[in-house]
């Protein structure tokens, strides 16, 4: 479907002559070719340009004349969206949202004011029942329009169920308009989810998204969905005739027990290569290991930590993937079933809701609890909990040097600067895109002008934000600069660029409440010192339990956001502190201790377990 160039002229003329099922299809199109390229455009997008538009204004005119079109589609009474039309585009709604949250219309709510049933000017807002599918296409995190989810809900629940998984979808949901309709969507939904027989009735393809990415929002219960959604991936495979294993598999009488990886990411310059081969190498001390996974998603680095590995067959058909996992399994026999991380794609989400092993194991490649009552036990070193009963699933204590770490695979040269005491102090912020929301940024806001007032430095923000491409990029730059209005925002770029961009920074700040795990590893390979906010969920400990294996200074781990603040300003003000710190860091060893460790110690505790 992607394989062809998508035309722009031939999309906008058949928008302008109302043919609209050729539109619509050219549509889908176009948001499944940006949903395969992570936002962007990419080169099989066409168009004819002037030449008075310059280059700097090129992606602005390309999205005027986008949404433009979009919006000439969707504003004719004669276009209708058929149930099979709703399904393909609610999966890709954030892309359509993205689009018009990249462009100068921010939103698609001037749309959306054409379909009110009082008139675009009243403050007063509904839509016909027979436009209620264009309304949940077309409303977004970014819409400022009222939406009565429960009235929706009384409605239709099929498209409200369907919207509220749309919303909670995107990577980038930092604005306050985004943040706090997520905020009340996790509080409100999950009790919804559960009165549903089917997970056809929700957008499969993004489940795993609003499964994940419910991390990142400050709601307490953030989690209270994940277990909605596993509820509704166990009838699924049920009602598919995917059914778990019996537990009774017997330790073999000679030889070593074996261990089932199911692989999300794993190649040598991913994160999850980085925080979990050493230990899973050690692991084949008392294991045979087998992994499977994607054959384009684990490279030969990856490959070689494991003594087999099973590519999956039909990458695109998440059942027979499924199927693919479990027959593996059920013709293994393993005594355990470890995973590094659930909820990156749907095949973890799926396996992590069925029984192929007598003791299942996840691992915190992306770290918070998984919601399924399958998963045993969470592997997590004692360090980086803050309170267990985060988590629904026990915990597989390790020493806070039993999961060392390994360098990065992807060989760099730098050249470090001198530090010297300046009027402007460059303070370095990297995160992904899910990891910016507004109390953050406030924070950061208060920390420029507290740095002012008490000790005369300027402050300017540094944000290296990983996925900072294609349609995310102009919507990080006007929230960030809505805050802080002199940041420099870089776009996503090569590991040595980024590592060359942080080591000119004079400090880092872990994002909060998700912190930073190879964030923190980046800032100590340039010899940064840095300041993050703990708290009891475990991606907050993390980096309270990584800056004290580092040996920093306690004052830099704060339990507040005003503690935060202070402690900031006080890094960024104080270059005398600030050199304590460079010297300190200068030598390696608080980065070394990172790679240190008892590797084994995961392996050996598994056994415990076993034989418990």
């Amino acid at each position: 479907m992607t394989d062809e160039k998508f035309s722009l002229e031939h999309f906008e003329q058949l928008c302008y002559s109302r043919q609209h099922e050729a539109a619509a299809r050219e549509l889908i199109r176009l948001l499944l070719i940006i949903d395969r390229h992570y936002g962007k455009l990419s080169g099989q997008f066409v168009l004819s340009v002037s030449p008075a538009i310059s280059a700097t204004d090129l992606e602005a005119h390309v999205l005027t004349r986008i949404t433009s079109a979009i919006t000439t589609l969707f504003s004719d009474p004669g276009f209708q969206i058929s149930p099979t039309g709703f399904d393909q585009l609610i999966n890709f709604q954030r892309w359509l949202s993205s689009l018009f949250a990249a462009s100068a219309f921010v939103n698609a709510d001037h749309i959306l004011r054409a379909l009110n049933l009082y008139g675009g000017e009243d403050g007063r807002f509904e839509v016909a029942p027979t436009e209620l599918v264009k309304f949940c296409v077309l409303y977004s995190s970014e819409s400022q329009l009222p939406l009565d989810v429960e009235l929706l809900w009384q409605q239709n629940r099929n498209l409200t169920v369907a919207l509220c998984m749309a919303l909670l979808s995107p990577r980038f949901l930092g604005t306050p308009a985004a943040h706090s309709k997520r905020e009340a969507l996790l509080a409100w939904l999950p009790e919804r989810l559960d009165s549903l027989d089917s997970l056809d009735q929700l957008p499969v393809a993004i489940i795993h998204d609003v499964y994940m990415h419910c991390s990142y929002a400050d709601l307490p219960q953030r989690h209270r969905i994940k277990r909605s959604i596993c509820r509704l991936v166990e009838r699924k495979l049920a009602n598919n005739g995917i059914d778990s294993l019996p537990i009774t598999t017997p330790r073999p009488a000679a030889g070593k027990p074996k261990m089932l990886v199911v692989l999300e990411w794993f190649s040598g310059g991913h994160s999850i290569y980085r925080t979990h081969s050493r230990t899973l190498e050690a692991a084949r001390q008392h294991f045979d290991l087998h992994a499977v996974g994607y054959a384009s998603n684990v490279d030969d680095l990856g490959r070689a930590v494991f003594d087999a590995f099973t590519e999956l067959s039909a990458p695109n058909d998440l059942l027979a993937c499924v199927r693919q996992v479990r027959e593996l399994a059920a013709e293994l026999q393993p005594q355990v079933l470890y995973m590094p991380s659930v909820g990156m794609f749907p095949l973890t989400l799926f396996v992590a809701n069925l029984r192929l092993a007598p003791l299942q194991v996840a691992a915190l490649g992306h770290p918070a609890t998984t919601g399924s009552r399958h998963i045993d036990c969470i592997s997590v070193e004692e360090d980086f909990v803050g309170d267990p009963a985060c988590f629904d699933e026990q915990l597989l204590l390790l020493p806070s040097d039993g999961q060392p770490y390994r360098p990065s695979a992807i060989p760099i040269e730098l050249s470090l600067p001198e530090r010297t005491d300046t009027d402007e102090v460059a303070i370095a912020i990297a995160a992904t895109t899910m990891k910016l929301n507004p109390r953050f940024l406030q924070a950061c806001q208060q920390i420029a002008q507290l740095t002012q007032r008490h000790y005369g430095k300027r402050v300017r923000f540094h944000f290296l934000i990983g996925q900072a491409q294609g349609l995310l990029y102009p919507q990080l730059q006007r929230l960030i600069r809505r805050y802080l209005p002199n940041a420099r925002i870089y776009p996503h770029q090569p590991y040595q660029d980024y590592l060359g961009a942080f080591s000119r920074c004079d400090l880092f700040l872990s994002p909060f409440p998700f912190g930073n795990t190879n964030g923190i590893i980046d800032a100590l390979t340039v010899g940064l010192p840095g300041v993050c906010k703990t708290g009891a969920e475990v991606f907050e400990h993390i980096d309270e339990g990584m800056l004290r294996r580092a040996g920093l200074p306690d004052w830099l781990i704060t339990d507040s956001i005003d503690d935060y603040i202070t402690a900031a300003a006080r890094l960024a003000g104080d270059f005398t502190e600030r050199q304590a710190l460079y010297d300190y860091l200068a030598d390696g060893n608080a980065l070394q201790r990172l790679f240190a460790g008892r590797a084994e110690v995961f392996g050996e505790r598994l056994l415990e377990r076993l034989s418990g």
